[in-house]
């Protein structure tokens, strides 16, 4: 593929500045003497550059106000099926992926046999607080889903995911939108809207940040709670308490994993339910054996984990089936439930139970998350992908495919069951009509996942590893505008405080969360956020396969993505609009850039106090002749003068910034 051009560049121009100088970077075998080496330490910097516009903004939303002809099509085509006439034109930019929204609107009314949606959608206020369901997926790659609407269109005709391709068509989809680089930096985000750095999260990485052995330069950072474990502390205040606090029926169904233990999901983390979450990171089998799943899963999730019955296979897989006969569906009855339909079960369960009250559930999957194998999916999804020709330019793994699909038909289940159940907070309406769904994932994929065009994987800081679908879908207007592909770019962080604005909920005093409110935009009522600063930071290792993460911090503002790597002190600044799979480092060439975005992550680094990987024991002192900013040990040091520092094992090794970065 040819990753597609932007028509929108920051002015770089605009940005002078005197421009930093990389440092001589050597090892030594002593310690310099104290006349020639500077101590490490001075008091910290706060300063906080105020944020401005990007230039050449206006040509990006400019063209978001388009509308192709081809795109009316769609969203009329969408409209109808929805029950409602066709609007408007609204902030677009679908271009050539715009066919392929139809193809995944078509393929998802053609499943139809379940009862139609009760109502027209609604355009009126609606009562009151919205319902939220935010349902999230497990190491889905960006370019996983059959939509190119989140993708830039790069979507993978090989799998279907008809349900997820309808709610991008008709609602809100996001093809900027960011996690963390695995699942527990991002799911505390999720909860608490805060970066990993801050020390109420202090979560990086699953496991420890030591996995590249013992020949690295550096050891990593500690992390999670006092005893290594990587969890969010109790005291942690999360969207759950928020919301169920605001009034809210709050419920947790399916993954948690950034717990110490499951009761702490009720006890400290705001849900009044919890419906399978544990401390584990992934199911060890997707399948119950006999009635009950594995002791990964939380044990709540076995009251829906009896064997398939026909009346089951009948009323919630045949309906949402594309591709299989009967008898493959039929064939079912009698064996072993698969989690994702379990997870399906909880979930309506819990609505239902909820349905006069205001409700936010979490519908957590365990898939797409390993282990990938002929035994996890279902076994007529299975058989419907092993006898499925590959599509040139995606991967064909029959195996994670079928579990996408399931995943999707739970999905499928879920809006089906908002369109169908009356409202009775709303007379005359179905529930769809004030509820919010939101899908996501947790973070890139993995070697087995569909990336598109980027580089890197699960557990990078690469565009591959942080990058994820997102989309935002209501039948009511109101809350959120339809067919709108918005090239904000947004992050895990900024789902607490937009979910916080649309309940109402008061926010502790003091407590201010990192992300935005979207609320906004996905109502298509805020034209813009101007230049929006996100930030990721990794202290420590990840080696592992194609996997090759290093300590590094990285910073994306407007275009402009700008990387520290703290083993060779060397920055890589990449402009994602012309060139996504972050081919060629640009650094150089644009010095300005990187004194700006380079100055701004380091102070972000002093913002939330972050830790950084130390030197190795055993390995030699390194010395550098240094002049300009640095970061280290919860401080920023200026340094007017070249000045020699020399690090010993056991101290942080820094981030620098030299005066002169045309210099290196």
């Amino acid at each position: 593929m040819t990753a597609p051009q932007s028509q929108c560049h920051e002015d770089v121009a605009a940005a002078a500045a005197a421009e930093p100088a990389s440092p001589d970077f050597s090892p030594t075998a002593a310690s310099p003497t104290q006349d020639d080496t500077a101590a490490f330490s001075a008091s910290p910097t706060n300063s906080r550059s105020p944020r401005r516009r990007m230039a050449g903004d206006c040509a990006s939303r400019s063209a978001r106000r388009c509308e192709s002809a081809v795109t009316r099509q769609i969203r009329a085509h969408t409209q109808l099926l929805r029950g409602r006439p066709l609007m408007s034109p609204l902030t677009m930019r679908l271009g050539a992926v715009a066919a392929t929204a139809a193809l995944g609107c078509t393929a998802f009314a053609a499943t139809g046999t379940a009862a139609a949606p009760l109502g027209a959608a609604a355009t009126h206020a609606g009562p009151g607080q919205p319902n939220i369901v935010f349902v999230l997926a497990d190491d889905l790659g960006w370019a996983d889903l059959s939509t190119g609407l989140t993708n830039k269109g790069s979507g993978n005709t090989y799998n279907e995911t008809p349900t997820v391709d309808r709610l991008a068509a008709e609602g809100v989809a996001f093809d900027n939108a960011y996690g963390g680089p695995n699942c527990v930096p991002t799911r505390a985000a999720l909860l608490t809207g805060l970066y990993a750095p801050r020390p109420t999260n202090n979560l990086f990485l699953v496991g420890d940040l030591d996995r590249g052995g013992d020949g690295t330069l550096l050891d990593g950072a500690p992390q999670g709670l006092p005893d290594g474990d990587d969890a969010l502390p109790g005291e942690a205040y999360t969207v759950g308490e928020a919301l169920r606090d605001a009034g809210y029926a709050t419920g947790y169904v399916g993954k948690f994993h950034v717990t110490r233990t499951a009761d702490q999901i009720t006890a400290d983390f705001g849900f009044e339910e919890n419906l399978g979450g544990s401390n584990s990171g992934h199911a060890s089998q997707y399948h119950a054996i006999d009635g009950t799943f594995n002791n990964s899963i939380g044990p709540a999730l076995d009251k829906f984990a009896a064997d398939y019955t026909q009346k089951y296979v009948d009323e919630n897989i045949k309906p949402y089936s594309r591709g299989a006969g009967d008898a493959s569906l039929d064939a079912l009855v009698g064996t072993d439930k698969h989690v994702t339909d379990a997870v399906a079960d909880a979930t309506i369960d819990f609505i239902d139970r909820h349905t006069d009250e205001p409700f936010f559930t979490w519908v957590s999957n365990y898939a797409v998350h390993t282990p990938i194998g002929v035994k996890q999916p279902r076994a007529d999804l299975l058989a419907k992908y092993q006898a499925k020709p590959a599509v040139p330019g995606h991967p064909a793994d029959a195996s994670y495919s079928a579990l996408l699909e399931g995943l999707d038909q739970g999905l499928a289940r879920i809006v089906h069951h908002l369109e169908t159940t009356p409202d009775p907070r709303n007379p005359g309406h179905p529930l769809a009509d004030n509820t919010i769904v939101v899908f996501t994932s947790d973070n890139g994929g993995t070697a087995n996942a569909d990336n598109g065009w980027l580089s890197g994987y699960k557990g990078e800081l690469r565009e591959g590893g942080l990058r994820v679908p997102a989309i935002v879908w209501s039948r009511n207007e109101r809350l959120v505008g339809g067919g709108v592909v918005d090239p904000t770019p947004i992050h895990a962080v900024d789902y607490l405080p937009t979910f916080a604005s649309l309940a109402g909920a008061k926010l502790p005093k003091g407590l201010r969360p990192d992300g935005v409110d979207l609320s906004g935009i996905w109502r298509n009522e805020s034209a813009e956020l101007g230049t929006r600063h996100l930030f990721w930071h990794l202290p420590g290792y990840l080696i592992a396969g194609a996997r090759d993460q290093r300590p590094e911090t990285a910073i994306r503002s407007g275009p402009w993505k700008l990387s520290y790597r703290y083993e060779t002190q060397d920055w890589e600044l990449y402009n994602l609009d012309s060139d996504i799979g972050e081919t060629t480092n640009l650094a150089a060439a644009y010095p300005d850039v990187t004194k700006r975005l380079g100055s701004r992550l380091i102070r972000w680094l002093d913002d939330v106090d972050a830790p950084l990987a130390t030197l190795r024991e055993g390995k030699a002192p390194i010395t550098v002749t240094f002049r300009g900013t640095a970061y280290s040990n919860g401080k920023i040091t200026h340094y007017d003068e070249p000045t020699r520092l020399t690090f010993q094992p056991g101290d942080e090794v820094p981030a620098l910034l030299p005066t002169a970065v045309t210099d290196r």
